[in-house]
């Protein structure tokens, strides 16, 4: 893969697109300008036409560092999507050459219990169980197989959750280099996204 430079979105992929530049040795480069006065989070409002809106308004695209380039974009995870895809189709439309993204964790399969973060109306609002219901072509599915990188079920759902996106690559965070990364034992940390716990 060649790219031009390492970008993240603002705010919560900076720190894993600098880590990324940082190791790479390649770039990076900010081609949004963030203009967060007054806007919250955009993953907090509950209805999506207001996450939309947020998100339109919070980041301003700067052509000139976009124009013909390739780009692989951090961001810290993969919630809905919606807004990614939004993202990226501004991206090409600004003539980007190429957009490859890479989350700083493995796809969201489950619902947070705690947080408002990942909590929908339904798991199938999640971009990770979309794939999975496309690839199953049902609604009901044991999600067991998609955690398993090596898997073809797996590759297949990140390949939908990539076409869904527009991207050109896109590849997740294993989930032992994520553990590894945080420095603390799997055992400390809570990983409900990521696997089945009784609720």
């Amino acid at each position: 893969m060649e790219i031009d430079f390492v970008a993240g979105i603002p705010d919560s992929g900076i720190g894993s697109a600098l880590g990324y530049a940082n190791a790479s040795k390649w770039d990076y480069i900010r081609p949004y300008v963030r203009y967060t006065p007054t806007w919250q989070r955009s993953f907090m409002p509950q209805k999506q036409e207001d996450r939309d809106n947020v998100a339109k308004h919070k980041l301003i695209p700067i052509k000139e560092s976009i124009m013909g380039k390739r780009m692989l974009l951090c961001e810290d995870s993969i919630v809905r999507g919606t807004q990614l895809r939004d993202k990226v189709q501004g991206l090409f439309a600004h003539g980007a050459r190429d957009v490859h993204m890479r989350p700083s964790c493995p796809p969201l399969t489950y619902s947070c219990s705690f947080l408002n973060f990942s909590r929908s109306k339904s798991e199938l609002d999640l971009a990770a169980r979309r794939a999975m219901r496309k690839v199953e072509g049902r609604d009901e599915f044991d999600a067991g197989p998609y955690l398993d990188e090596s898997s073809e079920k797996y590759q297949r759902m990140v390949d939908s959750i990539r076409g869904d996106l527009g991207l050109t690559i896109l590849r997740y965070q294993k989930m032992e280099d994520m553990v590894s990364a945080i420095g603390l034992p799997k055992e400390k940390l809570c990983l409900g996204c990521w696997k089945e716990t009784k609720k």
